[in-house]
Parts: structure tokens; C-alpha cells; sequence
């Protein structure tokens, strides 16, 4: 049906009769080009990668000019340093050498590096706020499956509410000032991203037994200070028995920490650190409550 001279000028109707066209291509909702979808673990598509890479070329070539100036020269000679451990003195001041290094880490199809130097660039206390803000749109707007959480920390999330999870937790944890807890979580979340799953698994159970063991203090392992928090919080007994079983701290010597962790990474793979880190998250906020909630 064409639209009449009021659609047309009004807006109203037609954006009703074509919404399914908004955030689309022409290629893509005349059917030439593929849906967008959403992106796997451990995948960067072509769109991210450019789109990343205009963020970051518009905010160095703002600054300086031959040569690159604030904030881009500490944070890219730092990079140099500490992400690619070459000598300082072979890091190069010339902007056309930092738009090839930059170029390198986005665009060499290892989404390590990838998320690596972004997660370096925000990290840094002098990272651009244009860099702070678009990053995360960008991700989003491209369907990756890597959220930033907590404003610095890039972690993979299978949905956006597991990512929603686990920001939660950090911000019950940050303002319950239990600051060992939430460096453990934040650890899990960049350990899952560099693919180190043990070590992500690990983080992610100290982070609940940090929790634990600040709410019951004087306990030294999780299963006593789970023991401890029934008595004074009113914890459900099939809830308790629950998180001990599937973390096996029932036992010091045959639960899943051990079995998983001490028999080294090829124990663990990706869907182990993916459960550990959304259901760490989602305890910890439980038990950050059930604290709040008691007065303690």
C-alpha cells in the first residue's frame, strides 16, 4: 500500500507499518544481505572489528599531531610495555606507527588480542571518555558476545541477563565494601575472557567464599561459614546444601575444586567458567542481601 502525504510527513502509521525495518540495512530488509545475528564466544565479525577500529583511529588522530600526544601516548607506549613486552625504547612516538600497532590488535582475527587491548585501553585511568562510552555501545549494537561490566572489565555472556547478573553482584559487593570478593569476581571475568578457564572457575568460587567468610567471621572454608550463615540469616537448608554440592566444599579433598582445578585446565573448559562465574554471581547477591536484609 503506498503510504499517503500525512504518513509520509507524520511519521505515525509508517513507522508502525515498517518498524521492522529500523536498525536494518537496505541489503539486509530487502533480503540481499544476511540478518544481523547474534555473534559466538571467541568470534569478532568483520563490522566489529571496523567499527572498533573508527573509535579508536578518530580518538588518536585527535590527539597531537605527526606524532601522537595525551592521553594516546602513555596508554599506547604502556601497551607496548606491558601487553606486547617489547623494549620501550623500540616504542615509536609517530602516529602512523601507533594507527599500524593499533590496526594490528584489532584486525589480526585473534579475539584475544581484540578484547585484550580494548580491556587495556579502559583499564587505564587516562582512557578517553568517548573510548569508556562507545565501546560498550559498539558491542551491543553489533551483537557480540562480550559485555563490559563494572565500566573496565570485558567478560563473555551467553544473554544479557547473565551480563546484567554479574554486574549486580559487583555493584552489591563494591557498595557492601567487600572489596576481596569483588576483585575475585572481576578476575573470573577476565580470566573467562582469556580463555583461562581453571583459573576463571577459581575466582569465581573465591569470590563466594570471600563473601561467606566476611558474613561468618572466624570461619576459614565456605562449608562452615555456609553452616554459620543458616544459623544467623535463616539460609534455606536445601539451599545451602544445594550450592555445597555443586561447588563440593562439603569436602576439602574430593569436591569439584579439587577435581576440576588441581588435575590442571584441560579439566575445565568454557561452559564450567560460564556456569561458575552466573551462578557465583547470582549467590553472592544472595548472600549480600540476606546480610542486608538481617542488619549484619
Amino acid at each position: 500500500m503506498t503510504p499517503s502525504t500525512e504518513q509520509l510527513t507524520t511519521g505515525r502509521p509508517l513507522d508502525n507499518e515498517f518498524s521492522h525495518r529500523k536498525g536494518l540495512t537496505f541489503e539486509q530488509a530487502e533480503g540481499a544481505a544476511p540478518l544481523p545475528s547474534q555473534l559466538k564466544l571467541k568470534e569478532v565479525s568483520d563490522g566489529l572489528k571496523a567499527k572498533m577500529w573508527q573509535l579508536f583511529y578518530m580518538s588518536i588522530d585527535e590527539s597531537g599531531g605527526e606524532f601522537i600526544g595525551d592521553p594516546w601516548d602513555s596508554i599506547l607506549r604502556n601497551h607496548h610495555v606491558e601487553r606486547l613486552l617489547k623494549p620501550v625504547d623500540t616504542f615509536s612516538e609517530w602516529k602512523s606507527d601507533a594507527f599500524s600497532e593499533v590496526k594490528e590488535q584489532l584486525f589480526n582475527n585473534n579475539y584475544i588480542s581484540f578484547f585484550g587491548f580494548i580491556q587495556h585501553v579502559l583499564r587505564d585511568r587516562r582512557c578517553p571518555p568517548f573510548i569508556r562510552q562507545a565501546v560498550p555501545a559498539v558491542l551491543k549494537m553489533h551483537r557480540a558476545a562480550y559485555r563490559v561490566v563494572d565500566g573496565d572489565t570485558i567478560a563473555p555472556f551467553a544473554t544479557e541477563a547473565e551480563g546484567a547478573t554479574a554486574q549486580r553482584a559487583l555493584d552489591d559487593l563494591k557498595s557492601a565494601g567487600m572489596d576481596g570478593a569483588r576483585s575475585h569476581l572481576r578476575n573470573a571475568m577476565s580470566s573467562l575472557t582469556a580463555g583461562a578457564w581453571a583459573d576463571s572457575v577459581r575466582e569465581s568460587i573465591h569470590s563466594v567464599e570471600s563473601v561467606a567468610r566476611t558474613i561468618a567471621s572466624g570461619t576459614k572454608t565456605l562449608g562452615p561459614a555456609l553452616t554459620e550463615i543458616e544459623k544467623q540469616l535463616g539460609m534455606h537448608p536445601a539451599l545451602k546444601s544445594g550450592f555445597g554440592s555443586i561447588y563440593g566444599f562439603a569436602s576439602d579433598t574430593g569436591g569439584i575444586r579439587h577435581a576440576l582445578l588441581d588435575k590442571g585446565d584441560a579439566q575445565v573448559d568454557e561452559v564450567d567458567a560460564m556456569f561458575m562465574l552466573g551462578a557465583c554471581s547470582a549467590f553472592v547477591t544472595y548472600l549480600v542481601q540476606k546480610k542486608r536484609a538481617a542488619g549484619i
